[in-house]
C-alpha cells in the first residue's frame, strides 16, 4: 500500500472547493483544522502512520480523489488481509455522521455501493482529537466524472446496465431498511472494475443527509434549506438525485454548474427541474424519458422503481404529467422582483424578510392568491394568519415574524421552514442545530423557530396521512418544552441529543473524545478527571442532557434536583446518582480518577447525616471506596436508606430528649421566686407546728409535776 501511495502526484490539491458562479470558487462550510486545504499532501513513502483498529493509516499520504467535502481520505493498509486496497475517510468532527447507515453498511456487500469495511472512533493526529474514521474498499476503477477532466464516455445504450441498475440496487437495499442514501451524484461515482462495466457509489455516511450534495441534485422542496438542514428525506429524493446523475453523465458535466445557487433555485422554481436541465443542454435521446420521469417535481408523479424497471425492460413507463407549477396570470412583486408561482414567491419572501411584511399584512398576497392563482384554500389560510397578527399582544415584532414564517409555509407547504436567516426541513432541524452550535452561530435561531411553534404550523399544512410526518411530529412534540426550561438537562442541549441520535457530547470537558454512545461517557470523564480543577463538577448542561437522552433509566428526579444549585446537599447527591447509574448500567467497574474527583465533591452530600459520629465514619470510608473506583459504592454510602432511616430516628429521639431536658431546665430557671415563697410558707407552718407541740409538752410537764 505504501508503494502504491508513493506514486501520488505531489501537486494534488487538498481542498475540494465548490463552484460559485462562472468560475468563482467558494467554501460555503467552515473549515476544520486538519481537514482544510492547509494539510500537506503526500510527499514520499508514507513515513507517518497510525494504527486504528485493524488498519494502518498513513497520515502523510492523501487520496483526494476519495474526499467527501471536508472529510479527507488517506491511504490505509488492512492488517487482517493482504489482498485489496483500502482507504480511510477521516470525518469532520464538527458535523454529525449518519450512524444508522454506518451500522447497516459496515461489513455488508451491496452491489453498486463501495464496501464499508469497518469504522472506528479514534484519535487523529492532524486534528489532535478523536473523530470517526471510516474504512472503505478502494474501487477497482477511477472516478466516473472528474470536474475539469475529460469524461470516460459511457455509451447511452449501456446506461441501464452500467449506471442505473447498480444505483437502483443500492437505493432499494437502503430503502428496505427505512433509510435513505442522499449522496447520489455523478462526481460520487466510481467504476467498480477496470473494464468500466459497472459503477459504484461512494460514501454516504460521513456527513448529514444531503450535506455534501450540490444544490442542483436536491428536489425543489429541499433545495431551499441550508446544506446542514436538508434532512433525511425519502427514497423519492434519492430517485430525483438519480435522475440528475443520469443527466450529468449524459451531458458530461453537472447541469447548471455555471449558475449561482440563487439562480439555480430561481430557474428550477420558474421552469421546473427537467426544463431547467434541458433548456441549455442536449441530452442523449435514449435518456430523455428516464430523466424526465425522475426529475418530475410532483413527488406523486415521479418515477419509482417499477417505472424504471419497465423502462429498462423496454416497456412503456407511466407518462409524466405537466412538470411545472401553476403560474399566475399576473405577478406578485416583492422588493422589485416579480413572482408568478407560489413556491417562487415563498422563496422571495424568505430572501426579503423585512420588505415582505407590508404586502402580507395589507392582504396584497392574499388577493393575489385568490385572483392570480384562483387558490381559495391558500388564500383562506393566509387571511387567518393575518387575522392572528391583529390579536398579537405587546410583542408585535415577534408576531410579524411569525406571520412571515407562516406565509412561507402556506405558499410552499412541502418546503423548508424558513425563519429570518434560518432554513431547514423539519427532519433536518436537529442537524441544522448541531451545525449552528458547532460553527459559532449558537442555538438561538433554532430556539426562535421552536419557541414560536413554527414546526407545528408546518405539520398542520401537510395534507393526508403520512407515517413519516407522524413520526416527525412525535419527535418534535417535546422540543418546545425542553427549550423553555432553563435548568441543566434541558434547553437546546436536550433538544440536540434527543433529535440527533448520533451527535457526540459537546461538553467542553470531553468534546475532543467524541463521545457518541453512553458507554463512552465515563471513560472520557475518567480521562478528563486527571486535568480538570478539583472544585468543578463532573456534570454540566451537556452531560446532563446527554445522560437524560442516552440512558435507558429515568433521571427526571435527578434533573429536578439540579434546578436548585444552592441546595448543595441535593445538588451533589443528584450528580453522584446520575454518574453512579451510568456506571451501574454500562461500566467500567474501575474509575479511579473520577471516583477521587467525586469523593472530593461529596462533602455537601455527607451533611445529610445528623450524627457527628456517623458523618465522621462516612468521611473516613469515602477515601477507601474511592480507591476502588466504584461510584455506585460511593453513592450507596451516602444514600443507604437503612442508615438514613436509623440516623433520622436517632435524630428525632435526640431532639425529643433534648427538648424534655431543656423544658426541665427552663422550669427550674423560670420558677425560683415562687419556690422561695412556698418554702417560707412551709417554714412558717413548720415553725408554728413545732411551737405548738413544744407548748403542749411544756404544759403537760408542769401539770404532771403539780400533781405529783
Amino acid at each position: 500500500m505504501a508503494q502504491e501511495a508513493e506514486m501520488q502526484k505531489q501537486d494534488v490539491s487538498d481542498g475540494a472547493d465548490e463552484q460559485d458562479g462562472a468560475g468563482e470558487k467558494k467554501d460555503s462550510r467552515a473549515q476544520t483544522p486538519g481537514l482544510g486545504g492547509e494539510e500537506p499532501v503526500a510527499s514520499g513513502g508514507g513515513g507517518r502512520s497510525v494504527e486504528i483498529g485493524n488498519f494502518r493509516v498513513f497520515s502523510d499520504l492523501r487520496l483526494p480523489e476519495y474526499d467527501m467535502g471536508n472529510c479527507k481520505a488517506y491511504a490505509a493498509d488492512n492488517l487482517r488481509r493482504e489482498e485489496g486496497g483500502a482507504f480511510a475517510l477521516v470525518t469532520d468532527p464538527t458535523v454529525p455522521t449518519r450512524q444508522d447507515l454506518i451500522r447497516f453498511l459496515t461489513g455488508v456487500h451491496i452491489g453498486g455501493q463501495i464496501d464499508l469495511l469497518d469504522h472506528e472512533i479514534a484519535h487523529w493526529p492532524l486534528l489532535d482529537r478523536k473523530t470517526m474514521v471510516l474504512f472503505y474498499e478502494k474501487p477497482a476503477g477511477g472516478r466516473v466524472l472528474v470536474p475539469g477532466e475529460k469524461q470516460k464516455k459511457i455509451d447511452e445504450h449501456d446506461f441501464a446496465k452500467v449506471v442505473i441498475e447498480p444505483l437502483m440496487h443500492v437505493l432499494q437495499a437502503v430503502a428496505d431498511k427505512g433509510l435513505t442514501h442522499r449522496n447520489i451524484r455523478a462526481d460520487n461515482l466510481f467504476f467498480g472494475d477496470p473494464m468500466a462495466e459497472k459503477v459504484v457509489v461512494g460514501d454516504c455516511c460521513a456527513a448529514p443527509a444531503g450535506f455534501n450534495q450540490p444544490l442542483v441534485y436536491e428536489t425543489i422542496s429541499r433545495m431551499t434549506a441550508d446544506p446542514a438542514g436538508r434532512g433525511l428525506g425519502s427514497v423519492l429524493d434519492d430517485l430525483y438525485a438519480l435522475g440528475m446523475t443520469i443527466a450529468a453523465l449524459g451531458i458530461g458535466h453537472t447541469p447548471l454548474e455555471k449558475l449561482r445557487e440563487q439562480d439555480i433555485i430561481d430557474v428550477k422554481l420558474s421552469k421546473g427541474s427537467f426544463q431547467a436541465v434541458v433548456m441549455n443542454e442536449k441530452l442523449p435521446l435514449a435518456l430523455i424519458e428516464p430523466v424526465r420521469g425522475l426529475l418530475c417535481d410532483d413527488s406523486d408523479e415521479r418515477w419509482g422503481f417499477s417505472e424504471l424497471h419497465a423502462w429498462i425492460d423496454g416497456r412503456r413507463a407511466k407518462p409524466v404529467q405537466s412538470n411545472t407549477e401553476r403560474r399566475a396570470a399576473r405577478s406578485q412583486n416583492i422588493s422589485g422582483k416579480d413572482y408568478y408561482t407560489a413556491r417562487s414567491l415563498a422563496q422571495g419572501i424568505a430572501k426579503n424578510w423585512v420588505n415582505s411584511l407590508a404586502p402580507l399584512r395589507d392582504g396584497t398576497v392574499e388577493i393575489w392568491l385568490r385572483r392570480g392563482l384562483a387558490d381559495n384554500d391558500r388564500a383562506k389560510h393566509m387571511s387567518e394568519a393575518i387575522r392572528q397578527l391583529q390579536w398579537a399582544g405587546a410583542d408585535k415584532r415577534a408576531a410579524e415574524d411569525i406571520l412571515i414564517a407562516k406565509s412561507i409555509i402556506i405558499l410552499d407547504p412541502s418546503g423548508a421552514i424558513r425563519f429570518k436567516g434560518f432554513s431547514a426541513m423539519v427532519d433536518g432541524l436537529g442537524s441544522m442545530l448541531s451545525y449552528d452550535v458547532q460553527h459559532g452561530r449558537g442555538p438561538q435561531r433554532f430556539a426562535d423557530v421552536v419557541v414560536r411553534d413554527i414546526p407545528s404550523f408546518w405539520f398542520g399544512r401537510q395534507g393526508g396521512y403520512s407515517p413519516e410526518v407522524q413520526k416527525l411530529q412525535q419527535a418534535y412534540k417535546n422540543l418546545r418544552y425542553y427549550i423553555q426550561q432553563q435548568s441543566a438537562g434541558y434547553g437546546y442541549e436536550r433538544c440536540l441529543y434527543a433529535i440527533v441520535r448520533n451527535q457526540h457530547c459537546l461538553s467542553p470537558m470531553i468534546e475532543k473524545d467524541y463521545v457518541v454512545d453512553i458507554t463512552q461517557l465515563l471513560p472520557a470523564l475518567e480521562k478528563a478527571a486527571a486535568d480538570l480543577p478539583d472544585d468543578s463538577w463532573p456534570v454540566d448542561r451537556h452531560i446532563a442532557a446527554f445522560i437524560a437522552t442516552r440512558l435507558e433509566d429515568d433521571v427526571e428526579a435527578q434533573l429536578l434536583a439540579l434546578q436548585n444549585p444552592s441546595d448543595e446537599v441535593e445538588y451533589s447527591r443528584a450528580i453522584i446518582s446520575m454518574l453512579a447509574l451510568v456506571q451501574w448500567r454500562h461500566g467500567p467497574d474501575n474509575l479511579q480518577n473520577l471516583s477521587h474527583w467525586v469523593a472530593r465533591l461529596m462533602e455537601p452530600a455527607v451533611k445529610v447525616f445528623h450524627s457527628k459520629a456517623r458523618r465522621e465514619r462516612v468521611e473516613h470510608e469515602i477515601p477507601k471506596l474511592a480507591k476502588r473506583g466504584n461510584l455506585v459504592e460511593l453513592y450507596n454510602l451516602i444514600n443507604d436508606e437503612q442508615e438514613r432511616r436509623k440516623d433520622q430516628t436517632e435524630f428525632i429521639t435526640a431532639v425529643e430528649e433534648y427538648s424534655e431536658a431543656e423544658s426541665e431546665v427552663f422550669d427550674l430557671e423560670s420558677s425560683g421566686p415562687a419556690r422561695l415563697e412556698l418554702a417560707e410558707k412551709v417554714g412558717q407552718q413548720a415553725a408554728a407546728f413545732a411551737s405548738t407541740m413544744i407548748a403542749l409538752l411544756t404544759v403537760s410537764a408542769l401539770f404532771l409535776m403539780h400533781i405529783w
